[in-house]
């Protein structure tokens, strides 16, 4: 008679440390080093003696929890995405794409940074907007998704405020008209911040401010409320608003220099306000070219404190878009909901901020 076959131990393919192993290290259940590691704790009484035994093992072997192992088990992805409006290389300026892929860049590593983040994975969400066919529930991956931070909203896509609930929270990097009543929003205010702007110009003596609207981006709500808050300040100041101080051009800079030109006012404007730093940063050499001192004879601000606001000549004074903190407030935010620790209201939550002032508004 054939003596009975061993079952023969599975070999491991990998390397990863499994709980298996801490369990071995320890000398208890794999059950036990589940509930530390996962922090199940309440489940079944487990010494503080034995928690810093397993927590130990597990820094000292290098274990990573398995995610999808995870998933399964409870039911959570713990993946969080970050919607941003595509980019259509083919039909924007190369300083466009660049602020683009700037902006993304900078929102995304300071979510990565939050401390609370290390256990959830971030998902960038490539957001293609069409005018012939509204945005669909699925295009959210709600059902891999466990909530979103969505960026650069459109006044022409609002879809997502209907998609927006506790079982799927998205919290809005930015505001649209009527968004704060259904969903929370995060930003600073655009209109107030560039009155101030404005008005920083007019506490200098400047009374004929000409304004420079960015062609491609004038659609965007914050464009719209920084437009606002350029009116908000003259009225403020009593100054009547003029048309012909009110112009619209591309962010090139053949294109602005052209309009610079053409302007058959150049001898009475005494300022100019743009409500991105990339128009303002064209405007300084195009008014050097016409024999005009910057701030003497123009003085010139912008807004969003983008690194070029250090590097034209003079310095641009601008309106700084705390980008790091707008994004800390955001996650943070979004995981004490997914925690369960405060409820998904919608509202308002502003952003501080402040005018950084240099030499393109007042001589040094």
């Amino acid at each position: 008679m054939a003596p009975p076959k061993t079952k023969k131990k599975r070999r491991r393919t990998h390397n990863r440390v499994t709980l298996e192993d801490i369990a071995q290290r320890c000398e208890v259940s794999k059950a036990t080093v589940s509930r530390v590691l996962n922090d199940h704790l309440n489940e079944f009484p487990v010494s503080e003696e034995m928690i810093n035994r397993v927590k130990t093992a597990a820094a000292e072997l290098g274990y990573r929890p398995n995610r999808l192992a995870r998933a399964i088990r409870n039911q959570r992805t713990n993946l969080i995405g970050l919607s941003f409006i595509h980019i259509d290389h083919q039909h924007m300026t190369a300083d466009q794409i660049a602020y683009e892929n700037q902006v993304m860049g900078l929102f995304a590593n300071s979510i990565i940074s939050h401390p609370g983040f290390s256990s959830y994975d971030l998902v960038i969400h490539d957001r293609i907007e069409s005018a012939a066919s509204p945005l669909l529930e699925g295009d959210f991956k709600s059902d891999l998704l466990e909530g979103m931070i969505y960026l650069t909203p459109s006044d022409h896509h609002r879809e997502f405020l209907d998609f927006a609930s506790k079982d799927f929270p998205i919290v809005l990097l930015g505001q649209i008209e009527g968004a704060e009543s259904k969903v929370p929003c995060i930003d600073i205010n655009n209109r107030k911040m560039a009155q101030k702007a404005v008005l920083h110009l007019i506490e200098n003596g400047r009374k004929n401010i000409l304004m420079l609207i960015p062609e491609k981006l004038q659609h965007i709500n914050c464009i719209q409320d920084r437009i606002k808050g350029y009116s908000d300040a003259l009225d403020h100041a009593s100054i009547p608003r003029s048309d012909h101080l009110i112009k619209t051009v591309r962010s090139l800079k053949e294109q602005v220099d052209e309009l610079f030109s053409n302007l058959d006012n150049i001898d009475e404007i005494d300022a100019i306000f743009c409500p991105t730093d990339d128009l303002a940063a064209l405007c300084i050499p195009a008014a050097k070219a016409l024999g005009k001192k910057v701030p003497d004879d123009i003085a010139i601000i912008g807004f969003d404190d983008l690194p070029i606001a250090n590097h034209t000549s003079p310095p641009l004074s601008t309106v700084r878009r705390p980008t790091d903190k707008q994004a800390h407030a955001a996650i943070d935010l979004l995981l004490k909901i997914l925690k369960k620790e405060i409820p998904y209201e919608p509202g308002f939550h502003e952003i501080d901020t402040n005018i950084i002032v240099r030499g393109s508004t007042v001589s040094t």
